[in-house]
């Protein structure tokens, strides 16, 4: 055994009983597994052995092509490095907790989701939002999508929709499906839109009303709308185009959800006439706070114990187009970067 100083400074020295490996972004469009020291949990703690971890194609994929602000804190407690490079980033695994510390409330053989960096072991605190139990049933697989659908119930938080509303959702990958299928409950009509036939195809096999090409946009919301234009349009895409077409479709007094992170690229909008003639409103919703009015009520536990709620329910889908073994991982972002026609959700699995 060796004795290690744990980075975070807290002046604890711990007790290094195994290694670990972990991704690392290590320059534009590189990511590598590096292995490095696990310290066994004191405290609140707890070790946790990865089952499978889910690929975020939006903030982690702006990471790995190099376009997140390199002088911006992680905001994130269990990542390490900086947005300059290298930099180990990612937040949602699933696994088994194998040790805790001698103040934990959970206890070894717990199934959790955890918000740390894709890694077959690691230790991370037990208290807060870091770290949540999964309820029985759930598998390991569907319980890897909470942290996404948090972020699509944060625009239902904040932006709800009302029966008979009509909505378009920019963008069919993994969070802008779950925005549409939360819409889907109340919506009096919905449309999503997406460059690929295949997400479109898929929209309405789960309910979607209509399912537009982006140059099919305008006119089609136009039309399902009887010229009234959407009531709310959520982009989650991305593109900044994207959210330039939104505003474009979305009508009088009506309401825009920013859900994408865009790092450092540049947004152009053209805001008349649209935006300022018809009055209209664009909200971001973040998912790293809860908004304004709901503090009193909403916490981030109440938040993933909803989404947890969700997922045990038949109706949501969580779409998965690939699967990679751990040590393939680099392959996955490649994939991502270069084909992201073809990919949905992709999960890392790892050994037992």
């Amino acid at each position: 055994m060796q004795r290690i100083e744990e980075p975070g400074g807290d002046g604890v020295t711990r007790t290094s009983a195994r290694m670990g490996r972990a991704l690392w972004f290590v320059g534009p469009r590189q990511a590598e597994i590096r292995e490095e020291e696990v310290p066994e949990p004191v405290g609140e703690e707890v070790m946790v052995r990865a089952l499978v971890s889910l690929v975020s194609a939006g903030t982690e994929m702006l990471i790995y092509r190099g376009e997140a602000n390199p002088e911006a804190d992680l905001g994130l407690e269990t990542a390490r490095g900086s947005f300059g490079f290298p930099v180990k980033y990612a937040y949602q695994t699933v696994g088994e907790v194998i040790a805790v510390g001698e103040r934990s409330s959970h206890r070894v053989g717990e199934m959790v989701f955890c918000r740390h960096p894709h890694q077959d072991v690691f230790t991370l605190p037990g208290g807060g939002w870091l770290l949540a139990r999964v309820p029985e049933g759930l598998s390991p697989e569907r319980a890897a999508f909470a942290n996404l659908l948090e972020v699509a119930l944060t625009s239902q938080l904040d932006v709800p929709t009302r029966p008979g509303d009509c909505v378009v959702v920019f963008g069919q990958g993994v969070v802008g499906s779950l925005c549409a299928q939360l819409a889907r409950r109340t919506a009096g009509r919905l449309a999503v839109v997406d460059p690929v036939p295949a997400r479109r195809e898929q929209a309405l096999r789960w309910g979607a009303d209509r399912a537009f090409a982006p140059g099919e946009a305008l006119t089609g919301v136009e039309a399902m709308s009887e010229g009234r234009g959407a009531d709310i349009a959520i982009e989650a895409t991305g593109a900044p185009s994207a959210l330039q077409a939104a505003i474009r479709c979305t009508g009088q007094e009506g309401t825009i959800v920013a859900i994408s992170f865009f790092g450092t690229r540049v947004v152009p909008l053209v805001l008349s006439p649209e935006f300022h003639f018809r009055r209209q409103r664009i909200v971001s919703a973040q998912v790293s706070s809860i908004g304004s009015g709901l503090q009193p009520r909403w916490s981030f536990a109440r938040r993933t114990n909803v989404a947890f709620d969700l997922l045990r329910q038949g109706w949501l889908h969580t779409p998965v187009t690939h699967r990679f073994p751990f040590e393939r991982a680099p392959e996955a972002y490649r994939l991502l970067d270069t084909r992201p026609e073809e990919a949905l959700g992709i999960l890392l699995t790892y050994p037992a």
